[in-house]
């Protein structure tokens, strides 16, 4: 693949960013139904933009149920994986890797999140839901909006965010209540990857205009803005999660490199200050890493947990792209090459969540 990389200005207090060729990263095994990953666009300037990695193998939907095992329920750590080639998400025992369930009735499912007491959200690219899934069981319910859905996150007051790439905005669902959204948008974040909550239910996400941007719906507003940053470049921005102690927003080709890592950072009013980062490597591919939404795992799930997490989880998309697909486990903070693997992934994961039992 031909690195087609456009350096944006890195002047002091703005986050600097490089676009890649894809939102999820491209390798030499494409199939020739791929849509084209890279598209120019003229908006202020020369300016590459990123759009989402499409594979486009052919999908075979699955007609049947949901079916979840016993053995599902009882596990204290789940891990869900998003399949592309079915558009089922896959249910696993987090620490031993066994397949204990499959989750029907999605679309394209792309970024996932959890709350406090351990339910699943998926966010379906292809039909703008998120679909609600208790811990080791079936649909609870279902949030409707009209984007193209990468990836969502729920704060400790239960309100549900999930984040349309394009248009880029974010839908926020009151308390998780489906029919209380409100949406919320950003001249400078047209494009949007995934918006993640901190501690204090501050919404915050990487998105682009004729730029690259961190925007953010600060918590009590009732309008999106705009944020500074110091002392970090971000190259291919990535989704936005917190991790336990820091706010840790994805970037996609640390270094300008096809790496995988997160930049973490903590927000003071309206500006992010960089603490430090983590970059993620894998062995297939030529060494490549891509995980879109960095899915954090800590002690509690993602709204509750006040220390920093151990792991980090997710599919690297690179090796989606040469024919041989992964979900891996990284150690976190410490990252570089995965600890574990799952024995049997699914064909095209994309996302990937991790829900612990309370």
């Amino acid at each position: 693949m031909q690195n087609q990389l456009a350096k944006f200005g890195m002047a002091p207090g703005v986050l600097a960013v490089a676009a890649a060729a894809l939102l999820g990263g491209c390798g030499g095994a494409q199939s020739s139904a791929a849509l084209s990953p890279f598209v120019p666009r003229q908006a202020g300037g020369d300016v590459a933009l990123t759009m989402p990695h499409y594979v486009r193998r052919t999908v075979h939907p699955d007609r049947s149920v949901s079916s979840v095992s016993p053995n599902a329920k009882a596990a204290k750590m789940l891990l869900y994986v998003g399949d592309w080639s079915t558009n089922d998400v896959y249910l696993y025992d987090y620490k031993s890797g066994a397949p204990v369930g499959t989750l029907t009735g999605n679309d394209e499912p792309y970024g996932m999140c959890v709350d406090a007491k351990g339910d699943m959200y998926v966010a379906n690219f292809g039909s703008g839901t998120v679909n609600e899934y208790a811990h080791g069981g079936t649909l609870i319910q279902s949030y409707s909006t009209a984007g193209e859905l990468i990836g969502c996150a729920v704060d400790a007051k239960g309100d549900v965010a999930a984040t349309s790439f394009d248009p880029g905005d974010v839908t926020v669902f009151a308390k998780g209540n489906p029919e209380a959204g409100t949406t919320y948008s950003d001249s400078a974040c047209e494009y949007m990857w995934t918006m993640g909550y901190d501690d204090n239910g501050n919404l915050v996400g990487i998105g682009e205009y004729s730029s690259i941007a961190v925007c953010a719906l600060l918590a009590g507003s009732k309008t999106m803005t705009t944020l500074q940053t110091i002392g970090f470049t971000v190259w291919f921005a990535g989704g936005t999660t917190w991790d336990g102690k820091y706010l840790a927003l994805g970037d996609q080709e640390v270094g300008g490199k096809y790496e995988s890592g997160v930049a973490r950072a903590t927000l003071k009013g309206n500006t992010l200050t960089f603490v430090s980062s983590t970059t993620f490597s894998d062995n297939c591919d030529s060494d490549y890493t891509d995980d879109v939404n960095p899915f954090i795992v800590g002690k509690k799930n993602t709204p509750a947990n006040r220390k920093q997490g151990n792991a980090m989880v997710g599919p690297n998309l690179w090796c989606i792209d040469a024919g041989a697909p992964k979900v891996d486990y990284w150690h976190y903070p410490a990252g570089g090459l995965p600890y574990n693997d799952l024995s049997s992934p699914p064909d095209e994961p994309y996302g990937a969540g991790v829900s612990i039992a309370q």
